[in-house]
């Protein structure tokens, strides 16, 4: 294995070349099978791990640059200031105006989120609402500031209805059938996906309707599109 010194040097070269990397990779730079040894050759630099991917790749501190969310993705492997999704769940329905459904938060952090949130749930770490028949709307754990998220959910609703019109039985219908075809095994669609690909169609459905019939058929989740038609 390599000194202290050189391995430093070899890994900043290596990360010069690539923003993240897998172990394999670090083993190779450093000239060694030990795991634990690469660790600590690179607990020095500072690093963080992968919250995408099984946690497969690493990057050092001072690479990223954080969106307004706290994550960076490098391709589609992300990661997260606060270190994993549950976390990164948490603060973003903490620090959220309006609180954040099962969906938007899988948009933003483009993995499933759902186990996640029920742990915080079940712990009290975040409360949450009932909005439509099977959904919820997660909020701050603390009373006072999960009502202010609410009120704030229910005046973006209002506003949204005025701005956009009513959801048809056609939208409704054009969006359920573009799900449908987008279906992939092991795929999450997303309500943008859906709404870009209207588009290109020359349908236009408001993203706000397209999100609402996700929550509805409960699109998106455990399953994927493919849920949708094992009900039939």
């Amino acid at each position: 294995m390599l000194n202290t010194i050189d391995s430093k040097t070899a890994l900043k070269n290596l990360f010069h070349r690539t923003p993240i990397v897998q172990l394999n990779a670090l083993c190779r730079v450093l000239k060694t099978q030990s795991h634990m040894s690469v660790f600590r050759r690179m607990k020095p630099l500072g690093y963080l791990t992968s919250y995408t991917h099984r946690s497969r790749f690493y990057t050092l501190h001072d690479i990223p640059h954080f969106d307004a969310f706290g994550l960076w993705f490098y391709g589609n492997v992300g990661f997260c200031q606060s270190g994993t999704v549950k976390a990164a769940v948490k603060e973003l329905v903490d620090k959220s105006e309006a609180g954040r459904t099962q969906q938007e938060l899988q948009n933003i952090l483009r993995v499933r989120v759902q186990n996640a949130l029920l742990d915080h749930a079940r712990a009290g770490r975040v409360g949450r609402k009932a909005i439509g028949q099977r959904n919820w709307l997660y909020l701050n754990a603390d009373a006072s500031l999960a009502a202010r998220q609410w009120d704030r959910r229910q005046a973006q609703k209002k506003r949204a209805a005025v701005l956009i019109g009513p959801l048809t039985a056609a939208m409704t219908i054009e969006v359920l059938m573009e799900v449908l075809q987008f279906s992939r095994p092991r795929v999450l669609v997303t309500p943008e996906q859906v709404v870009q690909r209207l588009h290109h169609q020359g349908v236009s459905v408001p993203l706000e309707h397209v999100q609402w019939v996700f929550e509805r058929y409960e699109l998106g989740k455990k399953g994927g599109p493919n849920s949708l038609r094992s009900r039939h």
